[in-house]
């Protein structure tokens, strides 16, 4: 089930969950899965970034054979500091992502060296228009980016993901969305993930 990424690192005893008020949940259809943890997670307390991440996964997050395995949209909701520069958000998705691999394997592969893994981050132009009354600051910088990694949790092999960041400040605080999947950027999944983050961004600010 969908709970499966939750309880892996439960198992591991580093998930923290927290309280995940309902104006704050991801909207996404009835057979995706959610969690809340908070951050910096157990698994990579190196992390700067401080707050919550509410992640919605696919029905394939855990099926290989699936057209939507490992795919899922997550949103950081952040203290003000650090600032989410190009360097920092770069730095904080590798210290994410290499320590839920290599809390996950927890030494089942020695030869996976999670130092190793790569991420490709560049700015990608925006596709929706600010509004009129909004700021220049709450504009989101939006992303690209390709992840090299070892999946930990089915398959235990080299992965590439694909992502889409976007980040932005309001009311003092700092936001980080992702949409996740190892698809192609034109696969129908992107559709969905488009949706759960469209729904988020037009939700008043908290």
């Amino acid at each position: 089930m969908f709970r499966i990424f939750a309880v892996s690192l439960l198992m591991s005893g580093v998930l923290l969950l927290g309280e995940e008020p309902k104006a704050a949940k991801l909207a996404a259809p009835e057979d995706w899965g959610g969690e809340t943890i908070a951050l910096p997670p157990g698994f990579a307390p190196d992390m700067k970034l401080k707050g919550f991440e509410h992640i919605r996964f696919a029905p394939g997050m855990m099926k290989p054979a699936s057209d939507s395995f490992f795919c899922y949209a997550f949103v950081f909701e952040l203290q003000p500091k650090p600032e989410l520069t190009d360097a920092v958000v770069k730095e904080e998705f590798l210290k994410y992502f290499r320590g839920l691999c290599k809390t996950v394997l927890n030494g089942k592969l020695p030869d996976v060296d999670p130092a190793e893994f790569t991420l490709e981050l560049q700015r990608a132009k925006s596709d929706t228009a600010p509004a009129a009354n909004e700021k220049a600051a709450d504009v989101p910088t939006q992303y690209a980016g390709t992840l090299n990694w070892v999946e930990p949790f089915a398959t235990q092999k080299p992965q590439k993901l694909n992502l889409e960041i976007r980040t932005w400040a309001r009311n003092d605080r700092n936001y980080v969305f992702a949409c996740v999947s190892p698809q192609a950027r034109d696969a129908a999944i992107w559709k969905q993930l488009h949706a759960i983050r469209d729904d988020y961004l037009k939700k008043p600010a908290k």
